[in-house]
């Protein structure tokens, strides 16, 4: 008799920590490609964190997807087969002994698409802000890729003109922002100097807003022009779901002091093998002429400091000396009752 109960009583107890454990709910699967796809839910009220499994309708062994924050109410199902239905089911942890659970939910299915090839094709886009000869400017570089083209294994960007103020760098320095956006991964990163060999070579990290490294590369000053080097990161394929991608240098490149063009190209190979080589000499570079007319003109604010050679904001109330781009320095305050 005591063993009934026993037994009656470890049941109540198992069903009643299955059923204080509410599972998330709504199941659906969206942004479906040929190769991964999105599930996503409505959350559990109590939820720590959750677990999901996925296997091909009708087999036997089940994938998992772990470590998924209980505030998540997507994630993507990685590495399938074209053209073929899965199904996917979600386990939600109420604490973090994995002892309280919801059990699994009921499966939600999915039918990848069908994959078509996209020939290898990217798209680069340099922009320069500032087209005056001999003058920092900011420096912008867009990459494009349509769904299916191969992934690129490595990129050569170069220009024969130009360069890098590489020598004023040390580690940690911030040169501007990068972005990149998709449909299953989308990010914002800084770009940081991770380290720097001599004046003419320094090797640039992406860093999320986490503090994550998305990816890196490696700008050079040559004998003509500037190069940045880039290897394409191993995602398990050999195929892109299409993306656009920015890396935004904040007054880095200097212009040469020459009036024309810019020769800019690029040489990138895929991870197929395939190689495409870009030229744009779309962007021309501007001399105006040094007369005491307008000599004035190229004259530009470097920066502001205080008494102590701080630099500093504009204040008032406050001896302050202005930093020009032509040596010339003025020492100003500002006063406002």
């Amino acid at each position: 008799m005591k063993k009934i109960i026993f037994s009656i009583l470890l049941v109540f107890f198992i069903n009643d920590s299955f059923s204080q454990c509410v599972n998330a709910d709504s199941l659906y699967t969206d942004n479906i490609t040929y190769f991964n796809a999105l599930a996503n839910w409505e959350s559990a009220p109590s939820a720590d964190h959750y677990i999901i499994h996925y296997r091909i309708l009708g087999s036997v062994n089940w994938s998992n997807l772990g470590n998924i924050a209980g505030t998540d109410t997507t994630r993507n199902i990685p590495l399938l087969q074209s053209s073929t239905t899965y199904e996917w089911q979600i386990k939600t942890y109420c604490d973090t002994s994995n002892q309280p659970n919801s059990g699994w939910s009921y499966s939600d299915t999915f039918t990848t698409a069908v994959f078509v090839p996209s020939p290898f094709n990217p798209s680069i886009f340099p922009i320069i802000a500032n087209l005056t000869c001999n003058m920092n400017t900011a420096f912008t570089i867009i990459a494009e890729q349509i769904q299916n083209e191969p992934d690129i294994s490595s990129s050569i960007f170069s220009s024969d003109k130009g360069h890098f103020e590489i020598s004023t760098l040390t580690n940690g320095d911030l040169l501007g922002n990068a972005s990149y956006t998709s449909s299953f991964l989308n990010f914002t990163a800084d770009l940081v100097v991770d380290f720097t060999l001599g004046p003419n070579y320094a090797k640039i990290d992406m860093v999320d807003t986490s503090g994550t490294t998305m990816g890196f590369f490696v700008i050079e000053n040559m004998n003509s022009g500037v190069k940045i080097s880039s290897i394409g990161p191993n995602d398990g394929n050999n195929y892109t779901s299409g993306y656009i991608s920015q890396i935004n240098f904040a007054d880095l490149f200097v212009n040469p002091n020459e009036e024309g063009p810019i020769t800019f190209t690029a040489d990138i190979s895929s991870e197929l093998g395939d190689n495409v080589y870009f030229i744009d000499s779309s962007i021309i570079i501007n001399c105006p002429s040094t007369t005491i007319e307008n000599i004035g003109s190229l004259k530009r604010l470097v920066k502001v400091v205080d008494l102590l050679g701080r630099e500093s904001n504009e204040e008032n109330n406050k001896i302050l000396f202005y930093l020009y781009s032509d040596g010339t320095i003025e020492k100003k305050i500002i006063i406002k009752k």
